[in-house]
């Protein structure tokens, strides 16, 4: 299972701590095609391949995660089942920028023959949890939990589009998407080490149940058998990429608002459900859709090397008109953090740089961070701040086994005029400082600001965050 979860941890960047760790290799994997000569391009349809991938990118890799999670032979927990993680450590150096403050649980839910019930638990009001559910689009459909819900457990119905039956006696609202396969991650508050135990407490606490079951009436016929496709890590930089979209369209529902981007799959022999293989393509279209692929991972690559907004990475159908280029921020989303939230939930600052615009180092400087009287994060929730290695990622370290600090910290101490000064350096500053102290490397690092349940401050972007200080 340990393995089992660093794989699946690695797959899955936390929203806005997104950087260039495999996107090398993917621009080699395109790089290495053979590519034709653009005189032999019918570029129209060039254009076409490349907005179908920038649409279908979300869905693909979707299906990869669900599949290493749920369907993989080698450690998948089955669909319908909960996958729970517990917390990552700085021994676990597959993992790239983990969360240290609320362990994961995913699953992944088939819908197709009844809907589902998802119940959570009664828990302590000064914890925080959220159970965010996606569609294969990767929508965000809801959050059932502390934010919407409060604290004292919730039951929602999981279902299919077309599903049109009643709520369920007890049963608090629907939640239903444009794919008839639905998945989660839900995220439990961890506040200190010592807590884990109750953390892990809670998480089998959640529980999935066939409808038919919760009513006590007789189940349904079964759906039909799937033969799941084995995902091949890569595929999403390769011509197997278009298998994979065919192979997961038999579970959407198509919204007449993403006409023109089924379109342009249609213009490649596509169609919904059924196998679809480039190889059979004539030698104009096959070009065409590959070379668009390969476009559209430059795109996306280029659009991650700027600056970006991760508010408007997740949001559900409804918000999805209002941003500018939607399909393009949902991909890029999709490739900075899947199951990256949306922005009433949790938001997310990276400090990449210090107030003088360098590369935060500590072997050549110790560092501050200081919260002006008053001016601390504004969260309904809790907020935390974890240090990262560069250029790996990594957690640090640390005599203390101290990785990140926040609202949660117990030992904080304000300064007498009310601001709070944290204390960022290799070394133990040891007496009162020990407390507001995070431990880094003796190095590069970068550290990541984590706001849960955010005010309108901070969604709507007028809360500042302090600046990231060198000290002489």
């Amino acid at each position: 299972m340990r393995i089992l979860e660093r794989i699946l941890t690695r797959s899955i960047f936390l929203l806005a701590i997104f950087m260039t760790f495999g996107l090398s290799s993917c621009k080699q994997s395109t790089r290495n095609a053979s590519t034709p000569t653009d005189d032999t391009l019918n570029k129209e349809l060039v254009t076409a391949a490349k907005e179908a991938y920038i649409f279908s990118y979300p869905l693909v890799m979707y299906y990869q995660t669900m599949y290493l999670q749920a369907l993989n032979p080698k450690g998948g927990v089955g669909m319908n089942k909960w996958l729970n993680l517990g917390v990552s450590s700085p021994q676990d150096t597959t993992i790239v920028t983990p969360n240290n403050d609320s362990p994961y649980s995913y699953a992944w839910v088939d819908l197709r023959a009844e809907p589902y019930v998802l119940t959570l638990p009664k828990i302590e009001a000064k914890r925080f949890y959220t159970s965010q559910w996606n569609d294969m689009y990767g929508f965000v459909l809801d959050n059932a939990g502390s934010v919407g819900d409060g604290n004292d457990g919730v039951r929602v119905l999981l279902a299919a589009p077309d599903y049109s039956g009643e709520l369920p006696k007890g049963v608090n609202r629907i939640i239903k998407g444009e794919s008839s396969i639905l998945g989660s991650l839900t995220r439990t508050q961890l506040i200190g080490m010592k807590d884990l135990p109750r953390v892990k407490e809670i998480q089998k606490e959640y529980k999935l149940e066939p409808l038919s079951s919760y009513l006590g009436t007789e189940a349904p016929s079964p759906a039909p058998v799937i033969n799941w496709l084995k995902w091949k890590a890569g595929s999403e930089t390769k011509p197997d990429f278009w298998k994979y979209a065919g192979f997961i369209s038999q579970f959407l529902t198509k919204n007449v608002a993403d006409k023109a981007k089924w379109d342009a799959l249609a213009k490649f022999g596509f169609k919904q459900g059924e196998d679809w293989e480039v190889s059979k393509l004539d030698k104009e279209h096959k070009q065409a859709l590959l070379q668009g692929q390969k476009e559209a991972l430059t795109y996306l690559h280029d659009l991650a090397s700027k600056p970006f907004d991760p508010k408007k990475f997740f949001n559900p159908r409804k918000g999805f008109k209002n941003i500018k280029h939607p399909y393009e921020q949902r991909a890029l989303g999709v490739m900075a953090g899947i199951f990256g939230n949306t922005k009433n939930i949790s938001v997310y600052y990276g400090f990449q740089k210090d107030v003088k615009g360098n590369i935060p180092d500590a072997s050549k400087s110790v560092y501050t961070l200081t919260f002006k009287a008053g001016e601390l994060p504004k969260v309904n929730n809790f907020w935390s701040i974890t240090m990262y290695s560069l250029p790996n990622r990594w957690l640090v370290p640390n005599e203390l086994n101290r990785y990140s600090i926040g609202s949660a910290s117990t030992n904080m101490k304000a300064n007498k005029d009310g601001s709070l000064t944290l204390y960022i350096q290799p070394k133990n500053p040891d007496g009162e400082k020990e407390g507001n102290w995070l431990p880094s490397p003796n190095g590069p690092f970068w550290i990541v600001l984590r706001c849960y349940g955010p005010d309108e401050s901070i969604i709507k972007g007028t809360w500042q965050e302090p600046a990231l200080a060198p000290v002489k």
